[in-house]
């Protein structure tokens, strides 16, 4: 045997005795923060407490064909948030329980659930991507990650459940290998803790469920994503294999993909008005009602986020325009307020019930030239007739738009105008050719605020000498 033919054994050899790790090699992204880490490294991110307590029981009991969650032996109904922050006020506002994606800051997160008298459902994130579930590196990181994390976790007074994956069955990760790796995971946390459930998390489709229902027994519910199908979900299920217990994991107002769109693809978002109604009548209509096997919901986004514009799925805003106000609430908060509590809090946002540019609505597709004069209005009112503030913000459209609500990059600011006590903004339009939104904020000074915006397009004008000036013009 030559010498290099030995050192070939011998590496092997060697590979074939270290446990497939895999750095990066062969693994698809997108990966959980905690999951990218090696277990040593992983040790470090996830601390285990210092002292165990008493776990609280979980369980989903079933009667006929109804389900409900029992914790401590008590029943237990899901009014959830999607989100990390704003405890506080959602705790105050009725909320009991709070849905992770990753199990990132999963100490502090689950120590303050306990203070507040709140649960969390904690999340670990799966890959989208169908590959990954045949590799047997990924599945060997992911099976080492779960047995630390439940380790660590399974006893915290605050857990309310495990919730494997989100959305998986986007982005081709919806296949019978992916959901009966799935499956084993869960039996592995039931056999480390019998006293939490184990879901995971799919986007709105027959199909997935279909095949979670005939290659995944051990989950005891399912979480679904619903944003404007929510009304149709239940008939969904109904239609289904599936026969167990489900939590609306996601839901509010339309998805961007189900809005009108403008004549050159840019999705019309709802007021903040229109978006409280929905809150108000789809929490009663879609969720409450069907409680025979919806064990409760998590309202998103408990938070801001840029998906499309700042404001589409955000329930809060932080400070706007770098005014001294901090986060508002938009009056999405006070519907959830009203929903968990039936009644309303002492003091509402502003309503902002319609928006138009030059007398104009987005959906009759507003185009201007370089440099047009705009007129904006905007109607908007208070239910507790607390004085008004109008701040006018001129974005351009995002230029790269995320898929599955991964990170997007905030579109940038071309004009801002605060703290005027009018609903009318005179301006230009940008003397460049392009897409752009007109944002208003209808701030009450006591900490909330309504919204709209409207997109609008800048024809590419026929003479390129009418472009003198390339920078956006602005208030008149």
């Amino acid at each position: 045997m030559t010498k290099i033919s030995l050192i070939n054994l011998i590496i092997v050899i060697f590979m074939a005795a270290v446990p497939p790790y895999c750095a990066a090699n062969g693994i698809a992204q997108p990966l959980s923060p905690v999951a990218q880490l090696s277990p040593m490294a992983l040790q470090d991110q996830v601390q285990k407490p210092a002292s165990h307590q008493d776990p609280l029981r979980v369980e989903i009991r079933q009667e006929g064909a109804s389900y409900q969650i029992f914790r401590g032996g008590e029943p237990y109904y899901i009014k959830g948030i999607g989100g990390r922050h704003y405890l506080e006020t959602a705790a105050a506002a009725g909320a009991n329980s709070i849905r992770t994606w990753d199990p990132r800051d999963a100490d502090a997160l689950l120590d303050r659930a306990r203070d507040l008298q709140m649960t969390v459902m904690l999340g670990i994130w799966f890959s989208h991507y169908a590959t990954d579930y045949t590799d047997p590196c990924y599945r060997e990181r992911k099976i080492e990650e779960i047995k630390y994390l439940v380790d660590t976790y399974k006893d915290h007074p605050a857990l309310l459940a495990w919730s494997l994956g989100n959305e998986v069955n986007l982005e081709g990760g919806d296949t019978h290998e992916a959901w009966i790796f799935i499956d084993e995971l869960a039996r592995l946390i039931k056999e480390m803790d019998p006293n939490h459930p184990v879901i995971t998390v799919i986007a709105y489709n027959k199909s997935t469920l279909n095949a979670i229902s005939a290659l995944a027994p051990n989950l005891d519910a399912v979480g679904i994503n619903a944003y404007g199908a929510v009304d149709s979900l239940r008939a969904m299920i109904d239609q289904s294999f599936y026969r167990g217990p489900y939590v609306i994991t996601e839901w509010g107002v339309d998805g961007h993909w189900e809005a009108s769109k403008t004549s050159w693809g840019r999705p019309i978002e709802a007021t903040s008005a229109q978006k409280e109604e929905w809150h108000l009548q789809r929490y009663n209509r879609d969720i409450l009602a069907n409680s025979d096997r919806c064990i409760g919901s998590y309202v998103f986004l408990w938070g801001q986020k840029q998906e499309r514009t700042p404001t589409w799925y955000s329930m809060f805003l932080k400070d706007i325009l770098g005014t001294d106000t901090g986060a508002v609430s938009f009056p999405a908060v006070d519907a959830m307020y009203f929903n968990w509590t039936g009644t309303w809090p002492h003091n509402r946002a502003p309503q902002v019930w319609r928006m138009l540019i030059n007398d104009v609505a987005a959906e009759s597709n507003i185009i201007l030239s370089p440099n047009e004069p705009i007129i904006s209005r905007v109607n908007a009112g208070d239910p507790d007739n607390d004085e008004l503030t109008y701040i006018w913000e001129l974005l351009e459209e995002p230029a790269e738009l995320s898929i599955g609500g991964s990170y997007e990059a905030a579109p940038r600011t071309l004009v801002s105008v605060k703290g005027t006590n009018t609903a009318r903004l005179n301006l230009r339009a940008p003397g460049l050719a392009g897409q752009y939104r007109l944002f208003v904020y209808v701030l009450d000074n006591n900490g909330h605020a309504g919204t709209a915006n409207i997109p609008f397009q800048v024809n590419i004008p026929t003479d390129h000498k009418m472009v003198a000036d390339l920078r956006p013009s602005g208030p008149i």
